[in-house]
């Protein structure tokens, strides 16, 4: 093994490390890495092009386009009409109202974002699940899942996929056209479908089954009335200069000041001798306010246990969103309260609902947050960019006349591509379009590119050339040949799957392929057998992550709406991982070939 081959497997190994530990944003690491190639290139063999032409690749380009696509039809409502035809189709049928969600996000998921589907249907399935009494952990995981693999249809379905294709392109193959794997994606699909319809709700919990958002969270039993007495150390000071949460581990949501109320609670609200206070507490939290000689609890209380908030009060339930500027922050930090006017009552984190000292957690994708606010500033929040509303937008605020023009393009967009149109040319030109026609402003535009994600493929890519310009890429084939002798053509071909299977659920899809592409393409080529063929194990593989909340961004999105655990994952996911790894290979060897 030569210098250069360990400078580049070491800078390997780091970017496993890293991503694995989940301390930087994924994204900044692909950065990372990219910035790391450019420096150390004369000793990796990378030009200072190399190591930045991520950002001008086919691939990173197309993905753009795409997302673009996606936001475009997002912002007519059209895949919001349909979602809720689908909650009249559904009926209340628990397997009809399943068939129905698989059969739906595993169609759109060929055609548009995988998250961009999940992020959408989302509103729908809960309201059909609440609307039956049904639990949404019922269905959720198998959104999740049937977007995955209806992902695998089209060349379009997923990142990984245009990325895969762009990668045996770079090497000189043919690539991957619009339709040209379809077959064995829609057996894939098939065989997921029938697996979460058959199998998945003997497995999947039951969770979160009650309909108002107080009673999910429980909220109620942690609502009491503190009183600020005459004489009180607090009289004339603001709610940030007493600390009370940070001291007694209580939450002001509103204050009760003789005949009126004070809805807008912000850090610099003065408190007053002779204020109700009405706070979210635990038990432990109103001992500390019974101890503390600066409040009360008010003896005669205006809060019946089975009464809800003011009327003018509205609570809303978000999530997290992949593109948040939240996120790596805190309540506190963020200054979420007096930035969006609302207050977080409750927070779903990994399974667990968080009611104490909230606004020191850290925020990630994913975290779900109960909110309570006036009706203007929950109609503001539910606009904002970086959240997920799980309740239905209103369809006014939609350009509903423009869904057949969104349509149309995105329609003519895949046609084209599938005459053999380049789909980064078609792509591109119906993003354009979607500007041009109305369907989307240029603001949206801009909203609609996922930064991360751009980043993440820029920053990966010049890894891949590291190892192939070293000869890093062709050593780890030859070891995969040394392996090959010992199996047949098909036990290469389960052993790119399996690999790449678990790589993705360590360091997420496209770090995989980038990775993988490579050293498959090599072995291919010593073994003469289909390089494509290697291709397409590895990027179906990475399309593939059910077993964990975190392999794929629309596990992680249906976490906290659907009340789950990490086991839920390991308990669905897992089977169907093993069921598909072994049938998938043998679709490929089958109708491919190899």
């Amino acid at each position: 093994m030569t210098f250069e081959i360990a400078l580049a497997f070491g800078i390997l190994l780091a970017a496993f490390v890293i991503f694995a530990l989940d301390r930087w944003p994924i994204d900044f690491v692909a950065f990372g890495i990219m910035v790391t190639i450019l420096a150390l290139g004369p000793w990796i063999d990378v030009s200072p092009e190399e190591a930045i032409a991520g950002f001008a690749n086919p691939a990173t380009i197309t993905v753009m386009a795409v997302l673009i696509l996606s936001a475009g039809i997002q912002r007519t409502g059209a895949v919001n009409l349909l979602a809720r035809r689908m909650t009249r189709l559904a009926g209340t049928s628990e397997r009809r109202q399943l068939a129905t969600v698989v059969g739906v996000s595993g169609s759109f998921s060929g055609f548009i974002n995988n998250t961009a589907a999940v992020a959408i249907m989302l509103p729908a399935v809960i309201r059909m699940a609440r609307d039956t009494a049904r639990s949404p952990s019922k269905l959720l995981i198998p959104l999740s899942y049937a977007s995955q693999l209806g992902g695998v249809v089209t060349l379009i379905g997923t990142s990984a996929n245009i990325l895969a294709s762009g990668l045996v392109s770079q090497a000189g193959y043919d690539g991957f056209s619009m339709f040209s794997f379809a077959p064995i994606g829609l057996l894939v699909l098939l065989v997921g479908a029938g697996y979460l319809l058959l199998v998945a709700p003997r497995i999947l919990p039951d969770r979160q089954g009650e309909q108002d958002l107080s009673a999910t969270y429980d909220v109620k039993s942690y609502l009491s009335e503190v009183l600020v007495p005459e004489g009180s150390t607090l009289d004339g000071v603001t709610l940030a200069e007493s600390r009370l949460r940070q001291e007694l581990g209580i939450l002001v949501l509103e204050i009760l000041r003789g005949a009126d109320r004070v809805h807008m609670i912000r850090g610099d609200t003065q408190l007053r001798a002779g204020d109700i206070l009405i706070v979210s507490a635990s038990a432990e939290g109103l001992v500390r306010v019974r101890d503390d000689p600066r409040l009360a609890i008010e003896a005669e209380a205006r809060l019946a246990a089975d009464e809800s908030l003011d009327d003018d009060i509205r609570l809303l339930e978000l999530v997290i969103g992949p593109d948040s500027d939240l996120i790596g922050g805190t309540l506190i930090s963020t200054n979420f309260r007096n930035r969006f006017g609302v207050t977080v009552i409750a927070m779903r984190k990994e399974g667990q609902i968080i009611r104490e000292r909230i606004g020191r957690e850290r925020l990630h994708f994913g975290d779900t947050l109960l909110v309570q606010g006036s009706p203007t500033a929950i109609d503001l929040l539910r606009r904002r960019r970086g959240f997920i509303v799980t309740e239905e937008p209103r369809i006014e605020s939609f350009r509903v006349r423009r869904i057949p023009m969104a349509v149309a393009i995105v329609a003519g967009v895949v046609g084209l591509a599938a005459l053999g149109q380049p789909i980064l040319v078609t792509a591109m030109v119906g993003a354009v379009l979607m500007v041009v026609t109305g369907c989307l402003t240029v603001t949206e535009l801009h909203d609609a590119i996922r930064w991360d994600v751009l980043f993440l493929l820029a920053g990966m890519i010049p890894l891949g050339a590291a190892l192939e310009n070293t000869g890093g890429a062709q050593l780890l084939a030859d070891l995969a040949v040394d392996a090959a002798n010992y199996l047949p053509a098909l036990g290469v071909l389960y052993l790119f799957y399996i690999v790449a299977l678990l790589m993705t659920h360590l360091i997420s899809s496209n770090p995989t392929i980038v990775v993988l592409i490579p050293v498959a393409l090599a072995t291919a080529t010593s073994l003469g057998l289909d390089p494509e063929a290697l291709a397409l194990a590895i990027m179906f593989a990475a399309s593939m992550s059910f077993s964990t909340p975190m392999g794929d961004q629309t596990n992680t999105l249906v976490y906290g709406p659907g009340g789950y655990r990490f086991s839920d994952y390991v308990r669905t996911g897992l089977p169907l991982n093993l069921l598909l790894s072994i049938l998938t290979p043998l679709f490929i060897y089958s109708i491919w070939g190899l």
